[in-house]
């Protein structure tokens, strides 16, 4: 049965541009292919980005969950601490879709799309002085 996810295969229009945006939320290349594609390693989280040869993206999905059609809904990532990220990235030139709160479900978040308008969610720890509940 299922141990683990081994890593999560995203469709992209522009490898480069992809590994680029990546590589500034702190993962590194360890692989790349013919396909052509690149196995990209944080931590315990591996993505596989992979070029498509279909130029159209699908509908551009929101932050708001509930909001969206069926399918895969975003990509989430912990970070020790949301707001250095926001921060730095934001410095950077990533735009984010929402700035840092925190979440009622237990951690602090903010969300921004990567270059092919899929959802990617910072998490962390809530704030200080805000116990999880």
């Amino acid at each position: 049965m299922v141990e683990r996810i081994d890593n999560v295969g995203v469709a992209v229009r522009d490898l480069q541009a992809a590994e680029s945006f990546y590589t500034r939320l702190g993962f590194r290349v360890e692989s790349r292919d013919e396909t052509p594609g690149a196995l990209l390693v944080a931590g315990d989280a591996r993505l596989y980005l992979f070029q498509t040869n279909r130029p159209e993206g699908g509908a551009r999905r929101s932050p708001d969950l509930v909001g969206n059609p069926p399918g895969i809904d975003h990509i989430s990532f912990w970070v020790g601490d949301v707001d250095a990220a926001y921060r730095r990235l934001a410095e950077q030139g990533l735009t984010f879709a929402t700035e840092p709160a925190d979440q009622d479900w237990g951690a602090r978040a903010c969300s921004l799309h990567d270059p092919d308008g899929n959802v990617i969610f910072l998490l962390g720890p809530l704030s200080e002085g805000r116990a999880e509940g």
